[in-house]
């Protein structure tokens, strides 16, 4: 049984999305009940110890390796162990979990298991890069493929590619982010400006301070119920084994799309005769 689960985005690219979505699953485990710990490594942006009360941010000395190892150590005090680190920093992270044979220690203790987040895109050197953290790490750690559709609309150099099948051979999971609209991410602008402060998308729905538009406040209400939904589904990848068993039990079955109402029929209520 898993009893301590890491989740570290390994690659170097920035700017595709990789504070967002750490800031959106945050916000489901704490709607789920869970208990987590969480580091943002990037002390430059600060995007997700600014936007998430609970979040201790990391300043790295001038050698990362030692602080990395520092807090490889504290893994072990909680289920859930988000990890968030600057662009440019995949190579150190990889370094340091080597340096400590992290990836060999949770093969030989099965209650600690690690899971890779990657970010494809049409880069060459985004596409090495993760071909060779998988081939370095292999079955050794789970991995997840997060589309963020917004920021990286195509990934045909990814699509039914090689790396693609060996990954999911290795079961990895498929995350993908669903879009916001823009007129709804325009008005939490907004209110950010109002406030002085970063509002995330669960703290606009609940806080009573943040006076969020009706419409805006349904539209998101969606936005985060269908993605709760996909990362409920990404739950044994993403959680510890008796929080995945908990959410598995409890989360629906049904998809994303809606579904078609029982007994309805195509063309049911037609006028056919005037067809004929």
């Amino acid at each position: 049984m898993i009893k301590h689960r890491v989740t570290v985005p390994i690659q170097s690219k920035g700017n595709v999305g990789k504070s967002l979505e750490a800031i959106a699953r945050l916000g489901w485990m704490s709607a789920r009940g869970l208990s987590w710990r969480a580091f943002d490594l990037d002390s430059d942006n600060r995007t997700l110890s600014k936007a998430v009360p609970g979040v201790q941010l990391i300043e790295l000395s001038e050698e990362p390796e030692t602080d990395l190892i520092r807090l490889f150590r504290g893994i072990p005090e909680t289920p859930l162990t988000l990890i968030d680190p600057r662009a440019h920093l995949s190579r150190v992270l990889l370094r340091s979990l080597e340096a400590v044979r992290f990836f060999q220690y949770t093969g030989r203790e099965p209650d600690t298991r690690v899971t890779i987040l990657f970010y494809p895109m049409d880069d060459l050197a985004v596409m090495d890069e993760i071909a060779e953290v998988v081939e370095r790490v292999g079955s050794q750690a789970d991995y997840a493929i997060v589309r963020n559709r917004a920021r990286i609309p195509r990934i045909r150099m990814f699509e039914g590619s090689d790396l693609e099948k060996e990954l999911l051979s290795l079961g990895a999971v498929t995350l993908e982010l669903p879009a916001l609209l823009a007129d709804t991410k325009d008005a939490l602008a907004a209110l950010e400006i109002g406030l002085q402060r970063v509002i995330t998308p669960v703290q606009a729905v609940v806080d009573p301070e943040v006076k969020l538009d009706l419409i805006h406040r349904i539209i998101l209400e969606d936005w985060l119920r269908l993605l709760f939904g996909r990362y409920d589904r990404a739950a044994l990848s993403l959680l510890a084994g008796e929080e995945a068993e908990k959410i598995e039990r409890t989360a629906p079955s049904s998809p994303d799309h809606e579904q078609e109402r029982p007994g309805a029929r195509r063309g049911g209520k037609v006028n056919l005769q005037n067809l004929l």
